[in-house]
């Protein structure tokens, strides 16, 4: 990171010139002033805000960096677990969005070298590899609901594996061997990693999983989604052996097959049972029966995610676990046990 001597060596001035400049001090000519700031500008010099304020004294900020998480339904989680364990330590979180701009996250990084926070979380909006890159920035990073693909930074991600696998094992040992599967698209992680757990449940329960009724319930490109649940649920539920069960790749696919099932007359649970996945309390709490479905743990995610921050600054050089969360299943009422 370039110093302000630096700067001043570039500038042909004294330290203290330049400081008088980046402290907004008049005494300076208006020549002087514009030449200095084109080399601060230059050079991606950043004030130390901190440093000036309290010389020699650790900061009590955390950095907390998203991408477009901060305007989800689940970010307020993930802020509130960061933030609890946080209020421990009597410290603060500075929360920041780049939505999906690079230039923006430049500039973003050099606010929180400028505040000199004592570590970053850099948290996306879903489940996905993310690349980073180098940002010139000396303390610890941690990704939250991403992990970098050369696994050379610490993550924590929600265990989207083994939620596929509380869905379909919730449901095979209630009796149901007929089970349809709705999912996200399957550019996203969490799709490959759910059918994956799910069809893990399947081969240690010794039972066949139908290909044939395993449907799409998003079309188009992420962030870009359209919901098409309710027409692939109908064509699914007017099969002549339709599914006794549809587990669904969201609470908002599992909406539209709650709607899909009302419009054939059919009844829930005691005509079909649906399981959802997140939690959105909107729905899942809503909907008559309500829905019964496997949480995203953003809250716990947010807490252990400060943790692990302050563990990597403890470790040596190349230390990056991924560690994972579960995703507990939320029991309620749309699914019931075959006689």
């Amino acid at each position: 990171m370039v110093t302000l001597r630096e700067v001043a060596k570039r500038a042909g001035v004294s330290i203290k010139t330049v400081s008088r400049i980046v402290n907004n001090d008049a005494a300076v000519s208006a020549k002087t002033r514009a030449d200095v700031l084109k080399h601060i500008s230059s050079s991606n010099y950043v004030p130390n805000q901190a440093a000036r304020m309290m010389r020699g004294v650790e900061s009590s900020l955390y950095g907390l960096m998203t991408d477009v998480v901060a305007t989800t339904p689940y970010s307020v989680d993930l802020v509130r677990g960061a933030q609890s364990a946080l209020n421990e330590k009597h410290q603060t979180l500075l929360i920041v969005s780049t939505d999906g701009d690079p230039q923006r996250e430049h500039e973003l990084w050099q606010t929180f070298r400028s505040h000199r926070v004592t570590g970053v979380i850099y948290a996306a909006m879903f489940h996905q590899p993310h690349e980073i890159g180098n940002p010139d920035f000396q303390q610890s990073i941690v990704l939250a609901n991403c992990f970098a693909p050369a696994n050379d930074r610490p993550s924590i991600i929600p265990d989207d594996e083994g939620g596929g696998y509380t869905q379909a094992q919730y449901l095979l040992q209630r009796g149901h061997r007929r089970i349809a599967m709705v999912t996200l698209i399957p550019e996203i992680e969490a799709t490959r990693l759910r059918a994956k757990g799910m069809r893990r449940a399947f081969a240690e329960a010794g039972v066949e999983f139908d290909e044939m009724l395993e449907r799409r319930g998003m079309a188009g490109q992420v962030r870009n989604e359209t919901i098409i649940a309710y027409d692939v649920t109908r064509e699914l539920l007017q099969q002549k052996r339709r599914p006794t069960a549809v587990i669904c790749g969201n609470d908002q696919i599992a909406l539209q097959v709650f709607a899909a099932a009302a419009s054939l007359g059919l009844s829930i649970p005691q005509d079909v049972s649906v399981m959802g996945f997140d939690d959105l309390k909107l729905i899942s709490e809503t909907l008559r029966p309500q829905l019964t479905t496997v949480a995203l743990p953003y809250f716990e995610i947010g807490r252990q995610a400060v943790e692990l921050t302050n563990s990597a600054r403890e470790q040596v050089e190349g230390w990056a676990p991924r560690i994972l969360v579960p995703c507990p299943l939320v029991e309620r009422q749309s699914c019931r046990v075959l006689a």
